[in-house]
């Protein structure tokens, strides 16, 4: 898609957004010049409303194909909602937001400016003296408040309250364009000098504490207060491996980036410390239909809020960073958000999706809306930014793929990636609810659900089914190793399930119910991955009421058009959304097919079974219908005692695969077990034939193809065309 049919779609989606986000405006009654879209409460709310103005600055300015009256009404819009606002800061004092607070002089405050600023620079010729004025002093107040009294800090656990990479980046950036729009202010260099402080703890590293390299004057190391990120450019934010946050990261970058070459103002030296690198890794795990690729899951709605701000990001990589060849993802999310806003069919973007979260939260709600309306509007007026040479590289999705090609880890953080393209494979066990892996072709981000894909999990009774964060009060991570070779990884670890049970009226235990150790080996074939799991209950008589090994998470919403086809032995069973009942469906079938991937189970089940439910589950706010394919796949409460095994089981899944293939498959794969040595042969779809071996003993073993013995929980994967051990 040329540069002209991105804009037109950015464009036409958002002016038929504006009309459905009619119902979400509210003027105020002491004077209708004023007004907000969506609650005008205090923080998330504000942000909405500003985002909000500053989308509909953007349908002003560049709505040509509009009638008169809806873009007269749009600029109406954006500065009612821009002095609503802005009177409600507490620098201005002349009204509050509709919870009756005034806003202002927080960590997270910048940001609602930032991502409004464009806008503002759109309307600037409908700007009173007045208004003005209202600009000046509120960034005044914010830089003053972010020089004088807000403390740097930085770190790389969630846990430890200073992990702040993205809020440090906004930051630096409400500073240093404060001093740029006002120059001649008495502290416009004490301004700028704390922006760069912010964007050397933006995307920082533990390197980063002894880097004597002169940057904006002084040595990186001078002005580092902590790593934020692992050194291989791992996040830990929010509780788990958060992809979304490293998009959020280069988007703010993106947008101080573009909003200063609009302005033809100075940038930041600091401004892309680490960028480039980030992105190195980060454009690794984005799929190329143009949905992030979350290895390490989400606690947002899906498709939501983190994955809206890669398009800046994209923009960013191309102009500034040199991936032309990242522009081809843009009009494949296009592609993604007219789909579903098609759908729809009432001019709101998730207005199916989150048809229950309209009722529950209005205020959250509109702002997932507000952000998609800002991300377009940011992709309309900055994509004019974007350097003509970089346009002209006429850049392509093929390119872009074989770019990506190659193994990335982060071994303190648990996480490991392959990509290739043929296949994008990965496991993080510090993820959104703990281990998740994935198997997909790089293309298919439609097929990706999060939440323990290919981990599998033992929830016993007396375990609540929130995620706060990510994280999880009833299971734990107790070890973990990673190894790579060329073509893809083995990881291997251990999950404590069942803990801090609870239940009425006052039993509880902090002792876990289960051990559960997971192998999970990417084949260097560039399609297969296959899986080990033993889980065995400890401790006391605990009571399991869902065991699922396998647990390969399968949409069935909007993406698949409600309908998913399981192809096998069985024949084809057609799958519509949603499921009338909570139910398990036995397939009859150790192999299957559907969409991207085949599955076959190897040992440790008779049959692979899907569990379906009536209602949306995919995610804390339950966003996607989903189908689980497991094996084993057991729903019920029943009693274990310590020692019972509840999981002992092997499975595959293969990228591309046929359902001949998968027949083939089944019958040329094998297993052994000798005590607790497990063993599987199979061949890859590169012809090889592979043998996998784990040990889930407490003691060390030694195969006898080994050189060496295997420690407990550990793996090996041996070439049996060579005889020699790949890793």
């Amino acid at each position: 898609m040329i540069t002209s049919e991105i804009r037109k779609t950015a464009l036409s989606l958002l002016a038929r957004w504006s009309d459905a986000a009619e119902k979400w405006w509210y003027s105020c009654p002491e004077n209708p010049a004023l007004g907000c879209y969506g609650t005008g409460y205090d923080h998330w709310g504000n942000h909405t409303n500003l985002k909000y103005a500053a989308a509909m600055a953007v349908l002003a300015r560049f709505g040509e194909d509009l009638p008169p009256s809806h873009r007269q009404r749009c600029l109406y819009r954006a500065l009612a909602a821009f002095r609503f606002s802005l009177g409600a800061h507490l620098a201005i004092g002349k009204g509050t937001l509709h919870d009756s607070v005034q806003w202002g002089n927080t960590w997270i405050t910048a940001l609602a400016l930032e991502r409004f600023m464009h806008g503002m620079y759109l309307l600037d010729e409908h700007l009173t003296d007045e208004d003005r004025d209202m600009v000046r002093r509120v960034l005044i107040s914010e830089a003053n408040w972010l020089t004088d009294h807000y403390e740097i800090v930085a770190g790389q656990w969630n846990s430890s309250g200073k992990n702040k990479p993205e809020s440090n980046l906004w930051n630096g950036a409400i500073c240093w364009r404060t001093a740029e729009s006002y120059p001649d202010h008495p502290r416009a260099s004490a301004w700028r000098e704390r922006a760069h402080e912010f964007f050397i703890n933006g995307v920082s590293i533990p390197a980063d504490a002894s880097d004597p390299t002169i940057v904006a004057g002084k040595p990186i190391c001078q002005r580092f207060r902590g790593a934020n990120f692992f050194p291989d450019f791992a996040l830990d934010h929010h509780g788990y491996l958060n992809v979304g946050y490293m998009v959020i990261c280069a988007s703010n970058a993106a947008i101080l980036h573009f909003d200063l070459k609009m302005l033809g103002k100075d940038r930041p030296e600091t401004l892309d410390h680490h960028q480039r690198d980030l992105w190195q890794v980060l454009r690794r795990m984005v799929f190329t239909d143009g949905r992030l690729a979350r290895i390490g899951g989400d606690t947002r709605a899906r498709y939501g809020y983190c994955q809206e701000f890669l398009l800046p990001s994209l923009l960013y990589a191309a102009d500034h960073l040199g991936d032309t060849d990242a522009l081809a993802i843009v009009p494949r999310q296009l592609q993604l958000m007219q789909k579903e806003f098609d759908h729809n069919g009432d001019g709101s973007f998730y207005g199916d999706r989150l048809d229950a979260m309209k009722r529950w939260s209005p205020y959250y709600y509109c702002r997932l809306e507000s952000d998609r309306a800002n991300a377009l509007g940011q992709l309309i007026v900055y994509l004019d930014l974007v350097d003509s040479m970089r346009l002209a590289a006429a850049p392509t999705i093929e390119k872009f793929e074989q770019s990506c090609e190659g193994v990335w880890s982060d071994q303190e953080h648990g996480a490991v990636l392959h990509r290739c393209p043929t296949r994008l494979a990965s496991f993080s066990w510090r993820a959104s609810g703990l281990a998740q892996g994935m198997c997909l072709p790089p293309g298919r981000g439609d097929e990706a659900e999060w939440l323990r894909n290919l981990a599998g999990y033992v929830r016993f009774i007396g375990a609540s089914d929130s995620l706060e964060y990510g994280l999880t009060s009833h299971r734990k991570v107790m070890r973990h190793a990673i190894k790579t070779f060329t073509g893809g990884f083995i990881t291997c670890g251990c999950i404590a399930e069942g803990l801090d049970l609870k239940l009425d009226d006052g039993w509880r235990s902090s002792a876990p119910a289960a051990e559960h150790q997971i192998i999970f080996a990417a084949l260097p074939d560039g399609h297969t991955v296959v899986g080990m799991q033993f889980a065995t209950a400890v401790n006391y008589r605990s009571y399991p009421c869902e065991i699922k090994g396998l647990h390969l998470n399968l949409p069935n919403d909007v993406y698949q058009g409600f309908r998913r086809e399981i192809v096998s032995q069985s024949g084809t069973l057609t799958l519509a959304s949603p499921a009338s009942l909570d139910e398990l469906i036995d397939l009859n079938s150790r192999w299957a097919v559907s969409g991207a991937v085949g599955v076959l189970g190897i040992y440790g089940s008779k049959s692979l079974v899907i569990s379906r439910a009536a209602d949306r589950r995919g995610g804390r706010y339950r966003t996607l219908f989903v189908e689980e394919l497991c094996w084993p796949g057991i729903v019920g409460t029943r009693p274990a005692s310590p020692g019972e095994v509840l999981i002992d089981c092997a499975w595959l899944t293969r990228t591309g695969a046929t359902a001949d293939q998968m027949q083939q498959t089944a019958r040329t794969t094998s297993y052994g077990s000798d005590g607790l040595l497990r063993t599987v042969d199979l061949q890859g779809a590169d012809g090889v034939r592979y043998r996998l071996i784990a040990n889930f003993s407490d003691q060390p073993t030694t195969p006898a193809e080994c050189a060496g013995p295997l420690s407990p929980g550990e793996a090996v994967l041996i070439s049996l065309e060579t005889g020699k051990q790949i890793c």
